[in-house]
């Protein structure tokens, strides 16, 4: 039996150079909007403390009442979510989105947009368990301003 499980992503302003609110907005809703139309399911996360846009993303993990990821479920979505960030990239007066892993020791790991091959090389070096708990472990994505003409 399959349980849908919850990864956390939140949408924000890059910390440096970040975009306005409205654009971080404006990605959040079309990578949403992409990974809905695609039968993801995601919603607006509870009520949290968090600034920006943020989500839960219902994955389906295998197992009765499991209620940890494992490491390649996680990397498929993560690679998902990549690739909806790269299709806006392409579009003019993009953003540029970097996408983090909030790992386990409660610190950041940039995970490049461009290379599926640099995302899995990165898990792989982040030694990330083989079951993820999503509890622990969420996806934010910081939005920098597009550049200038």
């Amino acid at each position: 039996m399959t349980q849908p499980t919850g990864i956390l992503i939140t949408f924000c302003p890059a910390e440096t150079d970040g975009a306005s609110p409205a654009l971080v907005n404006r990605v959040a809703r079309e990578v949403v909007d992409s990974l809905r139309r695609q039968q993801q399911s995601i919603e607006p996360a509870p009520a949290t403390l968090r600034s920006g846009d943020v989500y839960q993303w219902l994955v389906t993990a295998a197992g009765a009442a499991q209620t940890l990821l494992p490491l390649v479920t996680f990397s498929a979505a993560l690679v998902q979510l990549l690739n909806e960030l790269k299709k806006l990239t392409a579009k003019p007066d993009s953003p540029r989105p970097t996408v983090i892993i909030i790992n386990y020791n409660a610190e950041k790991t940039a995970v490049p947009i461009d290379s599926d091959e640099e995302l899995l090389a990165k898990l792989l070096r982040e030694r990330l368990p083989e079951r993820i708990d999503p509890a622990q472990t969420g996806i934010e994505v910081q939005i920098a301003a597009p550049d200038p003409w």
